[in-house]
């Protein structure tokens, strides 16, 4: 099945399938080789992207060719379609397939290659920033600035026009080290993008370091077939910047608390009845060697939830350490940055950070209590939001599991006093993707790791994997969820995911050609799912024999 679509997608990369308008504008710039040339797919305008002496028009799902033709371009140039003259008001629909356009000047002899692809199954989003550039929120992580967002969808319905508070960046190697940045957005008001649930801050991740584009979504499934709470699918997007392409992305909620999101008890909202944002800015500092808060003179009447944190690096957390807001390091050097409410009072932060701090006594300990308190380590933490979340990095071998991007909740003591671990966050560097600075450990689809094998791993999950009834959780877990999810994902998911996402994926990798070119692990999309493929399969066969046989 996959060779068919493999020739499909061949012939995709050199189809040429305008909607709208193709304008060659005459400019003194078009001697110095600088054409403008656009599209306009309904109400969208698109322009050209040069690569080597070639223009590219990426096309969303939407664009049929049957309703374009070529309306004007500069007397300067001959413009031919297989070797065939072009003229002005050509119906392009018309025209056979492998259509790519030759724009000659007549002057200079110079010739221009016009490739115009298109895209298939997916929505559109257009984001327009304020300033009409792209090139500061790219350069500047911490630099925001407003704009707006059009929403279509693949059949070409406008499903959403809202403006936009905050563009920026995001990440931190993915940010850091691709060019095909991923972004954060701000909706000025609440609502649902995409069905994704009512709320403002959407993440929109570029899977700069996926070739196949799709492990973050892969593992989510998986997720929502293990039942994990909260957890939510995101969705595949091509997307347009400033009318320039700029690649397919995964569009998601962020971690938050909300009604949609994160349905726990709200502090923040709590907080923000007490304190403006400004009061809580300028509130004197609350700072010991483990704890980060603010000095409040009143405090929510109930200060033991809802919380949203998320577990960091120490090299982040400190140099983060201003801007964090509140955190708290625990006695085996667990660093928690909270991500909700953002500015804890002294009595919040103490309280959570020594709650933590029993939990992690508890599950350290041999026979599983903390010597202090007596309770028993479940008496602190969900048993099985913590094996899911173990299994699924497990699993995945995800390089980050268990070290950051790792995001743990609890509720008021009013619903219930344990801590959850929240669904899971980056997979892009997991299930055999592999590059040079992972441990070879990452890339091998043998080995149990207890997510102990990164130099700055957690405790928690080695110490949690030794005891028996969070074993035998595990086992059983994995036998009637995830070992038939991997089965099903190499024998039908796989196929579906390839055919879907093909025409999108020609476009991106196109786009991002140079950048792919030098990932010295990447040769095809068809390798990519290849080792994506044999690496669940011997994954799964792997711990078949460990867990269940």
């Amino acid at each position: 099945m996959r060779q068919s679509i493999i020739k499909a997608g061949i012939c995709l990369l050199a189809l040429c399938c305008i909607l709208g308008m193709v304008i060659f504008e005459n400019k003194a710039a078009l001697w110095e080789k600088q054409m403008e040339i656009s599209v306009v797919a309904g109400e969208q305008t698109i322009t050209a992207w040069e690569q080597d002496g070639v223009y590219y028009i990426f096309l969303p799902s939407y664009a049929g060719k049957e309703q374009v033709r070529l309306t004007s371009y500069s007397s300067e140039f001959t413009v031919t379609q297989n070797q065939c003259p072009v003229e002005q008001g050509d119906s392009l629909g018309q025209l056979p397939t492998n259509c790519n356009i030759s724009c000659i000047n007549e002057h200079t002899g110079e010739e221009f290659l016009l490739c115009i692809m298109e895209s298939a199954n997916l929505p559109t989003l257009f984001l327009e920033t304020d300033s009409g550039t792209i090139e500061q929120i790219c350069a500047d992580k911490e630099y925001e600035e407003n704009g707006k967002l059009t929403v279509i969808d693949e059949m070409g319905n406008v499903q959403l026009n809202v403006g936009l508070s905050s563009i920026k960046g995001r990440g931190n190697t993915s940010f850091n080290n691709y060019d095909k940045k991923p972004f954060s957005i701000k909706t000025s008001t609440e609502c649902s993008i995409l069905e994704l649930g009512a709320g403002q801050d959407y993440a929109l991740i570029s899977n700069a370091s996926d070739p196949t584009l799709i492990r973050n979504d892969v593992m989510r499934a998986m997720e929502e077939t293990m039942e994990i709470p909260f957890v939510k699918r995101g969705k595949f997007v091509d997307l347009y910047i400033n009318q320039e392409y700029y690649g397919n992305y995964y569009l998601c909620t962020v971690m938050e608390i909300d009604t949609e999101r994160i349905n726990i008890t709200d502090t923040e909202e709590a907080m923000e009845l007490l304190y403006s944002k400004e009061a809580y800015e300028d509130a004197i500092n609350y700072e010991t060697t483990n704890r980060k808060g603010k000095m409040l003179e009143v405090n929510p009447e109930d200060i033991t939830g809802g919380y949203l944190v998320e577990r960091e690096l120490e090299l982040r957390y400190t140099a983060d350490y201003e801007a964090m807001g509140s955190g708290f390091v625990t006695g085996k050097d667990e660093y928690f940055a909270v991500k909700s409410p953002k500015y804890c009072s002294k009595e919040q932060i103490e309280y959570l950070g020594n709650y933590f701090e029993e939990a992690e006594q508890a599950i350290l300990s041999e026979d599983g209590k903390n010597s202090s308190t007596g309770k028993y380590y479940t008496d602190y933490i969900d048993l099985d939001s913590f094996v899911k979340r173990y299994l699924a990095e497990e699993i995945s071998k995800n390089y980050d599991g268990g070290v950051a991007s790792s995001y743990f909740y609890k509720d008021s003591d009013l619903v219930d006093s344990r801590i959850y671990a929240a669904p899971g966050w980056d997979y892009d560097m997991s299930l055999g993707n592999y590059v040079e600075w992972m441990e070879e450990f990452s890339k091998e689809p043998k080995g149990i790791g207890k997510l102990e094998h990164h130099a700055y791993s957690t405790e928690w999950f080695s110490s949690l994997y030794d005891k028996p009834d969070f074993y035998e959780k595990i086992v059983q877990y994995y036998g009637c969820y995830a070992s038939p999810f991997m089965e099903k994902l190499t024998t039908e998911l796989l196929d579906d995911y390839y055919e879907k996402l093909q025409a999108s994926t020609a476009m991106n990798h196109t786009r991002w050609s140079k950048e792919l070119a030098n990932n010295p692990y990447y040769s095809s999309r068809e390798e990519s799912f290849e080792i994506l493929e044999n690496f669940v399969i011997k994954r799964k066969e792997f711990l078949d024999d460990a867990w269940l046989d």
